[in-house]
């Protein structure tokens, strides 16, 4: 079997390396006034199940074009269209006996019309996938294989995404930062994941992966970032989506949600809303080793939760075009969660004289409400595509949080109550500008930025009373009271030249001033200045049409959460156990470097080396002698993380067709193909004291397609985690997944059904083992990850995208 794959991978690559290429040539002629004056946009794009796909796009200005694609036979249509000048449609065919150059002739503008000048290119392929230099783009529009699923599992079929630990999205091993059209989310992460979860992916008309983010974006973005695009405007004056999901398991959730567009002759608007209701069951148990005693002193628990997390969203947004070059983005963006859990702990120790059983439970629920608004401006100063971007943004958020503990030990109870009111205000303003030079292709973005961020947080307690009466009427013994500003000053500038057409640079330089200032009635006043210059570059050879080679460097900064800083008590408590911020952290400086090839963009194999400076994790604290922890953060040095990722695409028509198979057209729609990955990650940390050897953990994974009777799709996902040591962190067991969805599509594609099983062998799970000073402790957890999911979707009229709109999706932004 190993033999046959390798062949199999052999014989794929070295058809990709010298597969041909079909070159294309015309020429642009028009009267009274040079050719190369008319500023043009090359768009390369495909026909995939009668609907047409960009796989390229370009402005040019040259009059004389030369395109090289892939020698794919089929029928082919150049369109050319101008601001100033009448549409030309030509349509030409490609077989397996046309030469290698092809000529269409000379094209004549004639007048008059108004249009975007732009050259379009359709054929029989459709390309999901775009390899930039600084960016890799998944279209998800009409993308078969992410028809029915949501945001958040169409993320997570990007090449190089991978489940973060403790919620998120892993990138090279980094934890990601997601964004809504250019907007960094500011939702909590349990938020942001419902919400991505309700999010149908048919909402979507892209997602960006940035490995490593330019100088255009904020330096506090430490890792990845991943960016999410709306769909298109509506053709009619009413279009949209109505989904369904509905989960079962020993828990039930549901996720209904709208999406609505409409157009009319000089506004577009879009409407956004949706309910989930998330019901979870949670079991997470600990053995904790005090070697500070002699002899040492052992202490577990076990904790078991039932969560309800209800989230509502309703998020509208208007797009004014103001004139033909100038348009006004208006977007709110409303919130409400209400989480609910139950839960209760057992623990004990048979080490401590007298024995000790701690019986804990525990009720807690959580309201939050966000408003958001945000305005873009967008001004267009000529044909040359020469652009001012001007954003404002406003938010708040308001969390309450109440929280009452009952516990029982040695016969005694005691109760708790622990309630918390935090009001977040977020507000920024940027001016960004675009200048193109094309006829030297060269690029020109610039831009400033201010931010400012206010935080309160009090956090009221009564703890160890000896009566219930608190629960009813409610005061406290100490109140904790937490102040946190913050605000940025930014600019930057942005370069980018292409060097013949196989090679694109680019190269940005960052100027970013940091002011934080923290303060709370239990701790001094801190104030903290951070200035510096951040610099990026990227580069990438296009050794033919179909293989890339790119390189990309990145200097950023990592401002601490303010929840890190924030003093209050806001974690799991009982007697043994409680949590603090720490007002002493530094800030993480990262160097980013990244080397990668792909080939058909969906092979790929990349390296990336992230060295920090300073590192903020998790610290349990615990004073000898004691048994008493307290979970915190702690500033780590010079720490060193390398990720290997490696992915292969095997269609199974390899099998049957041979390598005759690179030569038919490619229908997503109708092929089976098996997608297989792999990962290494190793990070080292200088300082911490590793209980065992150091060792890097490798990732498994495969996703399939399978085209079966009736027009069923099955789609297969299986990854595995190995055994091996993620930051301070060494998992003890190996961790995997296997999902398995069927699903179909009716009525031209508008409605669209699916039955997933999520999970099947319940082996979705964490095994972890830490070490601190005075404590080694090992953690197991586990969640309700198996999953029956029903979902369905329809969708109605018709959408098509033009990037002079303005934003369309409403931004879930934050600073």
């Amino acid at each position: 079997m190993c033999r046959i794959f390798i062949v199999i991978c052999f014989f794929l690559f070295s058809s990709v390396l010298f597969g041909q290429s079909q070159w294309i040539r015309f020429s642009i002629s028009v009267k009274d006034i040079p050719c190369e004056d008319v500023p043009k946009q090359l768009t390369l794009s495909s026909v995939f199940a009668g609907k047409d796909s960009v796989l390229l796009k370009e402005q040019f200005s040259v009059c004389q074009k030369y395109l090289e694609i892939p020698k794919i036979p089929g029928v082919y249509t150049v369109q050319i269209k101008t601001q100033l000048y009448e549409l030309i449609l030509v349509d030409f065919k490609i077989e397996a006996n046309t030469p290698d150059s092809i000529s269409l002739g000379e094209f004549k503008l004639k007048e008059p019309i108004a249009q975007l000048d732009e050259v379009t290119i359709t054929g029989v392929q459709r390309k999901f996938i775009e390899i930039e230099a600084d960016k890799t783009t998944l279209i998800v529009k009409d993308n078969p294989v992410l028809s029915i699923s949501s945001i958040y599992d169409a993320i997570l079929k990007v090449p190089g995404v991978m489940p973060y630990p403790g919620g998120g999205f892993a990138i090279g091993g980094q934890l990601a930062t997601v964004y809504f059209e250019g907007v960094p989310s500011s939702l909590s992460t349990d938020d942001l994941m419902n919400l991505l979860k309700s999010l149908p992916a048919n909402s979507v008309e892209t997602i960006e992966i940035i490995s490593n983010p330019g100088a255009s974006f904020d330096a506090n973005v430490s890792g990845a970032v991943i960016n999410i695009n709306s769909i298109g405007k509506a053709t009619k004056w009413l279009s949209g989506t109505v989904t369904l999901s509905y989960g079962l398991n020993q828990n039930q959730k549901i996720s209904p949600s709208l999406v609505l567009n409409g157009r009319q002759s000089r506004w577009s608007w879009q409407l956004q809303m949706g309910y989930s209701n998330n019901e979870r069951s949670n079991r997470d148990t600990s053995e904790r080793v005090f070697n500070s005693f002699n002899p040492q002193i052992g202490l577990n628990s076990d904790r078991k939760e039932q969560t309800r997390n209800s989230y509502y969203y309703f998020k509208p947004s208007v797009t004014l075009n103001l004139s033909k070059r100038s348009s006004l983005m208006l977007n709110y963006n409303g919130s409400f969660g209400d989480n609910k859990i139950n839960g209760n702990s057992v623990t004990a120790s048979q080490s401590i004289s007298p024995a000790v059983e701690l019986r804990t439970d525990y009720k807690s629920r959580n309201y939050g409400m966000g408003n958001e608004g945000i305005a873009k401006f967008r001004q267009e100063f000529d044909t040359l595509k020469r652009v001012l971007n001007v954003t404002a943004f406003y938010s708040n958020y308001q969390n309450k949080s109440k929280r009452s503990n009952t516990q029982r030990i040695s016969a005694t109870d005691d109760y708790s109550i622990l309630d918390y009111y935090m009001n977040i205000n977020r507000f920024y303003l940027r001016a960004d500008a675009e200048i193109p030079f094309e006829k030297i292709k060269f690029y020109l973005n610039t831009g400033v930025k201010y931010s400012l961020m206010d935080v309160k947080n009090i956090g009221s307690y009564n703890l160890n009373n000896s009566s219930s009466d608190i629960f009813d009427n409610p005061f406290y013994t100490s109140v904790i009271d937490f102040d946190y500003v913050e605000d940025n000053l930014a600019a930057y500038v942005d370069l980018k030249k292409k060097l013949g057409k196989k090679v694109s640079i680019g190269a940005g330089l960052r100027a970013e001033n940091f002011s934080l200032r923290r303060a709370s009635n239990v701790t001094s006043t801190a104030r903290n200045n951070y200035f510096n210059f951040f610099p990026s570059f990227n580069a990438i050879y296009r050794m033919n049409s179909m293989v890339n080679i790119i390189g990309t460097y990145s200097r950023k900064i990592g401002i601490p959460n303010f929840t890190q800083y924030d003093p209050n008590n806001s974690g799991y408590y009982d007697s043994f156990s409680s949590s603090s911020g720490n007002t002493q952290l530094k800030p993480n400086f990262y160097d980013n470097a990244q080397f990668k090839i792909t080939v058909l963009d969906y092979a790929q194999f990349s390296v990336n080396f992230t060295h920090s400076q300073f590192l903020n994790l998790n610290e349990v604290v615990v004073a000898p002698n004691s048994v008493q922890t307290v979970q915190t953060y702690r500033t780590y040095n010079n720490v060193n993380s390398m990720n290997y990722f490696l992915a292969i695409p095997v269609p199974f028509a390899l099998f049957t067709k041979g390598l005759k198979f690179m030569d038919d057209p490619v229908d997503v729609d109708k092929m089976s193909f098996l997608y297989i990955y792999t990962s290494y990650t190793k990070t080292s940390i200088s300082g911490y004291n590793y209980v065992n050897p150091n060792k890097g953990m490798w990732t498994l994974g495969v996703y399939s397609q399978f085209i079966l009777p009736w027009k069923i799709r099955m789609n297969i996902d299986y990854y595995i985690t190995s055994k091996g040591n993620y930051q301070i962190y060494e998992f003890v067991r190996n961790r995997s997944a296997f999902d398995v969805i069927l699903s179909r599509e009716f009525y031209d594609k508008k409605w669209k059904t699916s039955i997933s099983f999520e999970d099947i062998f319940n082996t979705d799970q964490s095994n972890a083992r830490v070490s601190f000073p005075n404590i080694q402790m090992n953690s197991y957890s586990k969640q309700d990850t198996r999953i029956i999911w029903f979902k369905v979707s329809y969708s109605f009229g018709k959408v098509e995208k033009n990037d002079s709109d303005g934003l369309n999706l409403p931004n879930v932004g934050g600073e």
